[in-house]
């Protein structure tokens, strides 16, 4: 016994009620104006009826096959609109979606799995700000910054005055090297990194910015707190300083 197509079953049917139905309508629209007609009395159309009888049943008969058709066109809208199961099943069957891939169509290599964002941690890093130097903090504090000395606009050898100046007027540089972080937790860029290493060569030193901030902020420790949280109050407890100098 050869199988039953039942998608030319389905086809059929719609087909054949569709036709059914606009036939109807015309038959039964047809019939209404055989058993009956149109007059203008005045300024209103009239109608006046051959047999009245006959015309309510076309009418009815119009009635009914209107109903079908909405009915037929509802019933069709729930067959082809799919709902949201049907969509997964669909999209699960697809090579591209990462279902069975259909007969006769080129393996699919599986994507790589995308690489973990590495986490950002906010926090300073407190391993980082050992001494660097063991030279004596209050002697070099002292020492006046002259131009040549300027972390970043001199080209000598860093003094301890020029340490407590690039904190004063250069907050954001000043934690940046000492923890060698970004602002917002990221790792420093390479041509950071570069600059960086030059102002240490010149003297720059980790160890006496971090005595300098303690000094200036009258803290024991860094604490755990975001980077621009402590750029934030380093700041503003500079901008207390440079107007109580001067």
């Amino acid at each position: 016994m050869p199988p039953v197509n039942y998608l030319s079953i389905y086809l059929l049917g719609v087909i054949g009620s569709f036709v059914a139905t606009v036939g109807g309508v015309v038959f039964c629209y047809n019939g209404m104006s055989a058993a009956s007609y149109l007059t203008y009395k005045g300024m209103q159309t009239t109608t006046y009826f051959f047999d009245k009888t006959r015309y309510d049943l076309y009418f009815n008969g119009l009635v009914y096959c209107s109903a079908f058709a909405i009915a037929l066109m509802m019933f069709l809208m729930v067959i082809m609109i799919p709902s949201p199961n049907q969509i997964q099943r669909r999209m699960a069957a697809t090579p591209f979606a990462g279902g069975a891939p259909q007969a006769g169509a080129p393996p699919v290599q599986a994507a790589p799995a995308a690489a973990e964002a590495p986490e950002i941690d906010l926090a300073p890093d407190l391993s980082l700000m050992e001494d660097e130097d063991d030279e004596d903090f209050e002697d070099g504090i002292q020492m006046t910054a002259t131009d040549d000395s300027d972390v970043i606009y001199g080209t000598g050898r860093i003094t301890d005055a020029a340490h407590h100046k690039f904190i004063l007027e250069n907050t954001d540089s000043a934690v940046k090297f000492l923890m060698r972080k970004e602002l917002d937790g990221r790792p420093l860029k390479a041509d950071q990194e570069e600059i960086y290493e030059a102002w240490q060569k010149r003297g720059l030193s980790r160890g006496r910015l971090r005595k300098h901030i303690f000094k200036i902020m009258g803290w024991d420790n860094i604490p755990d707190i975001p980077i621009h949280e402590i750029v934030s109050q380093v700041k503003s407890k500079a901008y207390e300083a440079t107007h109580s100098e001067s």
